[in-house]
């Protein structure tokens, strides 16, 4: 095999980790709201997870959407149950605060979220496993990105342009590097390897893990406010299996100029399609949310 491949933990051998062919069968659904999709492709079990809520809720919150997933490693435990309880966590923790919220506030609230949500799956996760999260939260006047780990979100124009994207929580960062540091962690790269966090993620923050100092790698998400305008028309979020094999710009103008004559969750079965030409050896899982109809 010669695809590629960012493996999430240290590496077991190629044959514990990948099929002899891949499993193209794919989980698709789709509306003129958004579009889903989900393959296993290379690897022996697909370890994603997502969930989408139209509304997020019934009273406070019914003119707001919520679209997360989450991408697993080591196991599934951590990806299910996360996707099963962040969203009850958000609203819970949103419902505590009386008065109206500025940016800030918001904010914080989110952080505190995935912070307790952490703590709650140490008790529930009884595999090896992590994850990392792409979320998002769409309201009337605004467009939450919501991050932990190298799953990505981007916000895009009709014409392709990427008008926002979340940033990769990742060992080559230099702010990570430093922060990584600084909790008294340590960096490491093998021969033929990418960097890692205590020799074993790929990643810098994540849900789960909890072999692992917390303090090191924090379920702590980075979080984009993007104000709604007339020119942000689609968002996507992916797990790395895309990201690892086309860049921001790559997803933009493929998914853009397949909009006009092709159903969202079509595109997204031609994106992994695409994903798995260009040799991505990842599960692979995306949405695809037209913003003006929410």
């Amino acid at each position: 095999m010669s695809f590629h491949d960012d493996t999430d933990n240290v590496h077991p051998s190629v044959n514990d980790l990948y099929l002899d062919q891949p499993c193209t069968k794919k989980e698709l659904y789709g509306n003129e709201s958004f579009g889903f999709g989900s393959m296993q492709g290379w690897r022996r079990s697909q370890e994603d997870s997502a969930k989408h809520l139209i509304p997020f809720d019934n009273h406070l919150w019914k003119n707001w959407s919520y679209y997360a997933i989450f991408d697993g490693h080591n196991g599934v435990q951590t990806a299910k149950n996360a996707a099963d309880l962040l969203d009850n966590y958000l609203i819970q923790m949103f419902k505590r605060t009386e008065t109206k919220m500025n940016d800030d506030q918001f904010d914080e609230i989110i952080k505190k979220t995935f912070i307790q949500l952490d703590k709650h799956l140490s008790h529930l996760v009884r595999d090896h496993s992590g994850s990392v999260c792409i979320a998002s939260l769409i309201g009337p006047k605004n467009i939450f990105l919501i991050n932990v780990g190298d799953s990505r979100a981007i916000i895009i124009s009709k014409d392709g342009q990427v008008l926002a994207s979340t940033k990769d929580h990742k060992p080559t960062v230099k702010k990570e590097q430093e922060r990584i540091r600084k909790a008294g962690g340590h960096l490491t790269q093998s021969p033929g390897d990418v960097l890692r966090v205590e020799n074993q993620l790929a990643m810098t923050r994540v849900l789960g893990d909890y072999s692992l100092d917390k303090n090191i790698i924090p379920a702590v998400p980075d979080i984009i406010q993007y104000v709604r305008d007339s020119s942000a028309a689609y968002l996507i979020l992916a797990c790395d299996g895309i990201w690892d094999v086309m860049d921001n710009e790559q997803v933009a103008k493929f998914v853009s100029e397949r909009i006009p004559n092709t159903a969202l969750d079509n595109i997204i079965s031609q994106l992994f399609d695409q994903c798995l030409q260009k040799e991505s050896s990842d599960n692979m899982t995306a949405y695809i949310v037209q913003l003006d109809r929410n």
